[in-house]
């Protein structure tokens, strides 16, 4: 884990809102599906070593309440396919964020670092607030994730 500083940065891909409750049951999963769906359109655009983004953002509250998450790419590397899905776009928010890496096959490793990341924060003396902003995942390759969260950072 390390600290970084971002700039601002634009993604484009498709969207749902859920929660980690909805999350659970395979019945009212939202997120599994929205990737299948995505790697469907645009599988073959973001094949070639293009990384690909897991943005979750418009937090109702914590990591309790309700959440949009997009599977996305920058701005302006997608083709629009011939489909009803409609592009949505996000701002990933400049500032501090607290990179976490895994490597291993996914979906396992990414939810492997997710648990990590919440045992990280439920830590009395964790010395970092999360601002609940903008997190997201970075795909580098078909077996690495970073995973950005947004802290405040005291100077």
């Amino acid at each position: 884990m390390k600290i970084v500083t971002r700039q601002q940065q634009v993604v484009t891909g498709i969207s749902v809102r859920t929660s980690n409750a909805a999350e659970i049951d395979t019945d009212t999963q939202k997120i599994a599906p929205m990737w299948q769906r995505f790697m469907e359109l645009y599988g073959d655009q973001v094949a070639n070593n293009q990384r690909v983004y897991g943005v979750y953002y418009d937090y109702e509250s914590d990591m309790d309440g309700q959440y949009s998450v997009m599977a996305a790419v920058e701005e302006g590397r997608l083709t629009t396919p011939i489909s009803t899905e409609p592009f949505s776009t996000q701002v990933l928010a400049s500032g501090n964020y607290l990179c976490f890496s895994a490597e291993g096959e996914m979906p396992q490793a990414v939810v492997s670092l997710w648990n990590t990341i919440w045992a990280y924060f439920a830590k009395e003396d964790c010395p970092y607030q999360r601002q609940y902003v903008t997190d997201f995942e970075c795909y580098t390759s078909s077996s690495n994730v970073d995973i950005y969260i947004g802290v405040h950072v005291e100077v």
